[in-house]
């Protein structure tokens, strides 16, 4: 017997070497149940006499048999088999070499047959992690056992959990129903494991694409195909137009579907700020010198300060007189003047005296800006403006610090005053 028992752990190691799964006593042929039947066996003798498989039933009934005076043959193969009890009153549990990979795919058979004069029901399939825990049900059987006929029944499934424990049981009925089991083998399982998709990105531009790296598995289909470069393929691009959740599955002959999923968050472009342009200015200082300055501006910045307009106002007349003085305390306020861009009045220091600007204004829309150049000593730089275009005077104030420019907007329209 010492020698049939090395034989026996020979062989399985030989089989696992070729085969990632498979039951240590599948088929039931390792035992020490001697030349004869062992029937209704307690859970402890059961135990006893069947390395590899655990009873654990709440009657404990188990048998162990190699004649065929149950059913109208011996063993479909080898030469034992064994029969159980209903209703739970007898559950076992096969241990399997290697435990399964939770989320793989997996394929059993084995075989089945109803003896004379006993009544059988659905046969039920569990994977657990324990060998007296039944564990989680991963198939029953739609077809009750045959009988006097051994009948394969092959089921695939994805494993719940990485258990080590294949669990047997008839679902219901007592110790009166009674159904014969034999040969628990794992088929030429090729069911890829788990699948998994890796994004060059999780976030995107509206407009912007990601793309998509499948890992595990093959055989794949996406859904969300209409933002897709693929319905199919292992990589695929996607385009997401708004927040989108998409899925591949995997279909591999007699596995079960496995599939995946990747959350793509999609968001508004930002938006781009004008583009600065270089306004070159020249001063004629006398005959021989010429300064040059160089200022960047656009529509919203001037010399890198935000433009603020503060008041919008409308003249009647292309050429304007502007009146600028400090009408409260006088601290030192210094500012350059430009209009649309251009430097009109460079280093002016505010003072209580009226100082005159003329103005020759554009068709449309001007804008004032008024630099400051410091803050004196009251922050910040104000100044009052008088603006008369030879029909009406209008007096405002603007102001100005080191981060913002504060601005004025002349509309110049010949009829304003004629329009209202």
């Amino acid at each position: 017997m010492l020698a049939k028992n090395i034989l026996t752990i020979v062989s399985c190691l030989l089989f696992q070497a070729f085969n990632a799964q498979t039951f240590v006593n599948g088929n039931f042929e390792d035992n020490l149940a001697g030349g004869s039947d062992q029937i209704n066996l307690s859970n402890a003798d059961c135990n006893a006499k069947l390395p590899g498989v655990t009873s654990f039933g709440s009657y404990g009934d188990v048998d162990i048999i190699k004649s065929s005076a149950y059913g109208g043959s011996g063993a479909q193969n080898g030469t034992w088999y064994i029969a159980i009890t209903g209703g739970g009153t007898d559950i076992v549990a096969l241990a399997l070499t290697t435990p399964l990979v939770e989320g793989r795919s997996y394929s059993i058979s084995f075989y089945d047959r109803r003896a004379s004069g006993y009544q059988v029901s659905p046969i039920q399939i569990g994977l657990s992690t324990s060998n007296t825990n039944f564990g989680t049900v991963v198939h029953t059987t739609s077809e009750l056992a045959v009988h006097n006929v051994w009948t394969k029944r092959t089921f695939t499934f994805v494993a719940p959990n990485n258990g080590r424990f294949i669990t047997v049981q008839m679902t219901k009925g007592g110790i009166s129903e009674w159904v014969n089991i034999d040969n628990f083998v794992f088929n030429n399982n090729k069911c890829a494991g788990p699948l998994k998709i890796l994004a060059s990105a999780t976030s995107v531009e509206l407009g912007s694409s990601v793309t998509f790296t499948v890992q595990g598995s093959s055989d794949y289909t996406w859904s969300s195909a209409s933002t897709l470069s693929s319905a199919t393929g292992s990589i695929v691009t996607a385009t997401p137009e708004e927040n989108m959740v998409y899925t591949v599955t995997s279909h591999q002959k007699g596995c079960e579907p496995l599939t995946a999923t990747v959350s793509i968050n999609v968001t508004s472009p930002k938006k781009e700020e004008p583009k600065d342009s270089i306004v070159i200015e020249k001063k004629q200082v006398d005959s021989a010198v010429t300064i040059v300055h160089k200022k960047i501006v656009h529509k919203r910045k001037l010399n890198g300060r935000k433009i603020v307009i503060q008041e919008t106002l409308t003249v009647s007349n292309s050429s304007v007189k502007l009146l600028l003085w400090d009408k409260n305390r006088v601290d030192g306020d210094q500012i350059s003047v430009y209009l649309n861009g251009e430097l009109i009045v460079e280093n002016m220091t505010v003072t209580k005296t009226k100082q005159e600007i003329l103005l020759n204004l554009e068709p449309g829309k001007n804008v004032i800006v008024m630099h400051a150049l410091n803050l004196g000593l009251v922050p910040p730089n104000t100044a009052a403006i008088s603006i008369n275009d030879g029909v009406k005077n209008k007096l405002t104030t603007v102001i100005s610090d080191l981060k913002k420019s504060g601005a004025l907007e002349l509309i110049y329209d010949p009829m304003a005053y004629t329009n209202k």
